[in-house]
């Protein structure tokens, strides 16, 4: 996981990566999927690799890594990094969405009551990323085939590293671009498929995979 060095550095300028398929000069307040991962908004990385490689992931073509200047001056943020992960995968649960049978839509429901945090106020949102293939451990999770415990495990599997995602139209002023380069899709379209391939291979050789807490454990038995 990426991490700030020390508190300071969390309140000065950050020089942070968006992967895409155009050079993004001026990102726009409002747009975005709402089903992300912290719903809608604006999604930074520190990692300019990583940038690179969701650059070209769902596409498997050359893209750009934009790079800007990120002022966190006077910017309220949500670290939930420093949460309880069961706040994180609360937030994930709120904003994702799954084809679930009433009964595990119902759970999820009384897990998000129980550990979610009311966060529309916050201009940033900063914590672990979790793309398609990493969700599906969170429906095992819902579904009583993965305990809380080796969540947290499955989540460190492929270094995803932490995200930033800007909420306020505040926080959208305070970023300013500084450049784009090409993501050649010959070498972060691998890197991408392999950091996949490799997670993917190490939850399906994980033990004991209900060994822990079950999520009925933290919110009841169904009705």
């Amino acid at each position: 996981m990426i991490a700030f060095e020390d508190e300071a550095a969390k309140k000065d300028k950050a020089i942070v990566h968006h992967g895409s398929q155009k050079i993004i000069k001026v990102p726009e307040f409002g747009a975005g999927n709402i089903y992300n991962d912290y719903g809608q908004g604006f999604y930074l990385i520190r990692n300019k690799d990583l940038a690179g490689e969701w650059a070209v992931l769902s596409t498997a073509r050359d893209g750009y890594i934009n790079s800007y200047q990120l002022d966190y001056d006077d910017l309220s943020v949500l670290y939930l990094d420093r949460e309880p992960f069961e706040v994180w995968v609360a937030v994930l649960m709120s904003n994702r969405r799954g084809d679930y049978s009433d009964v595990v839509q119902e759970r999820a429901e009384r897990f998000i009551a129980k550990y979610g945090k009311n966060f529309p106020s916050y201009d940033i949102i900063e914590g672990w990323r979790a793309d398609d293939s990493y969700f599906t451990y969170v429906r095992d999770f819902l579904t009583i085939s993965l305990s809380l415990e080796k969540l947290k495990e499955s989540m460190k599997l492929g270094n995803l590293g932490t995200q930033i995602c800007l909420k306020s139209e505040k926080s959208f002023a305070q970023i300013e671009w500084k450049s784009s380069d090409i993501a050649l899709a010959s070498r972060f379209y691998t890197d991408a498929k392999l950091r996949d391939d490799n997670a993917r291979n190490a939850y399906r050789r994980l033990e004991n995979k209900m060994s822990g807490t079950l999520i009925i454990d933290m919110v009841g038995r169904d009705v």
